[in-house]
């Protein structure tokens, strides 16, 4: 029964997952969508390896590169969506940067 539910809940979240995907592809555009999807959670890759953590880093990375692009894109007028991947494609290469840096000087276990 409770197997059953898992699933039947599992099913409803990729349906609806899904769905919020395609229908903001439309919206925003598909590398928009890609660097939203994808970017926090490699950001947090390289950085963390509990999932606390992992959540965290990306979390921050997303809400943070979001609020610094809105606020760049008004006062210089630039379109939102490119400044988002622009901005997101920094925070990659800034952690992929403080990652190497980290195993280099051998700093111990990660978050």
């Amino acid at each position: 029964m409770i197997f059953q539910q898992q699933s039947s809940h599992r099913f409803l979240f990729y349906i609806l997952f899904g769905f919020v995907v395609t229908s903001f592809v439309q919206i925003g555009g598909v590398l928009l969508i890609f660097s939203y999807l994808i970017v926090p959670a490699v950001c947090g890759s390289f950085l963390a390896r509990q999932l606390r953590s992992l959540l965290l880093i990306g979390w921050l990375t997303a809400t943070l590169s979001s609020i610094a692009v809105l606020y760049i894109s008004y006062h210089y007028d630039l379109p939102t969506g490119a400044a988002i991947i622009c901005v997101l494609g920094l925070a990659l290469l800034l952690a992929a940067l403080v990652a190497n840096l980290k195993r280099r000087l051998g700093s111990g276990p990660r978050l």
